[in-house]
């Protein structure tokens, strides 16, 4: 007999879907094959961090976003055994003109989406977190950019510190960064791609036709029963 519904369904046993947050997590009828349930994820194979940050109070939008990408920038990849450690750094710069352009996306979602309350992000790509953290320990090391009066000290607001997060990409569009040894994600021009003929004139695109609705078989085998795909 089955026990009570739970994410993980017992052998033999359909899942109660509807005990879940979305009802259909089991039965979802999949468009996309590669993201179905239970057949694992496209996981890019390098460590991702990223670290979210302000700009002192009394110091120019201009005079941030200039100093980062240059003085910054240039005492970071000096730092001992970067070129080691990292495999990518990248700044992401987020300016008034892009907070402006977002306004109709925040007006749409009525309330619901708010501007990040961050001046800048800078991503770190490494083979692990080991290899991370060696490299940010030989930042906080470093007399030039976070020791006593380093530049980090100067333009950062340290009252607000710094927020990181860590994890991993799993790709969903687009292809792998070139040099590493990820996979694609779904790929620009697939014919699944719901494309309309306006838009499609624009890019020069075929349009997708629309496409009969395949139904979900409750009894399909192949990647896992049910649909679970596991």
């Amino acid at each position: 007999m089955c026990s009570k519904a739970t994410t993980t369904p017992e052998p033999g046993c359909k899942p109660k879907s509807p005990s879940l947050p979305c009802p259909n997590h089991y039965t979802h009828p999949y468009h996309f094959d590669e993201l179905r349930l239970g057949g694992g994820s496209n996981q890019q194979p390098y460590f991702r961090a990223l670290v979210f940050f302000n700009k002192k109070p009394e110091i120019t939008d201009d005079f941030f976003h200039e100093h980062w990408k240059s003085v910054h920038a240039d005492l970071t990849m000096q730092v001992q055994d970067s070129g080691v450690f990292l495999t990518r750094y990248v700044q992401f710069h987020q300016e008034d003109q892009h907070k402006i352009a977002l306004e109709p996306l925040l007006e749409a979602s009525i309330g619901s989406m708010q501007i990040a309350p961050y001046d800048g992000c800078a991503e770190f790509h490494a083979e692990s977190a080991e290899h991370f953290v060696s490299f940010m320990k030989g930042v906080y090391a470093s007399a030039h950019l976070v020791e006593k009066t380093g530049c980090g000290t100067r333009f950062v607001d340290l009252v607000k510190g710094y927020h990181v997060m860590a994890g991993y990409d799993n790709l969903i569009f687009g292809p792998k960064i070139r040099g590493e040894s990820g996979s694609d994600g779904i790929m620009k021009g697939d014919k699944r791609l719901n494309v309309s003929e306006r838009i499609a004139k624009r890019v020069k695109v075929e349009p997708r036709r629309k496409r009969k609705r395949v139904e979900f078989d409750a009894d399909r085998t192949g990647n896992g029963a049910d649909g679970e795909g596991v």
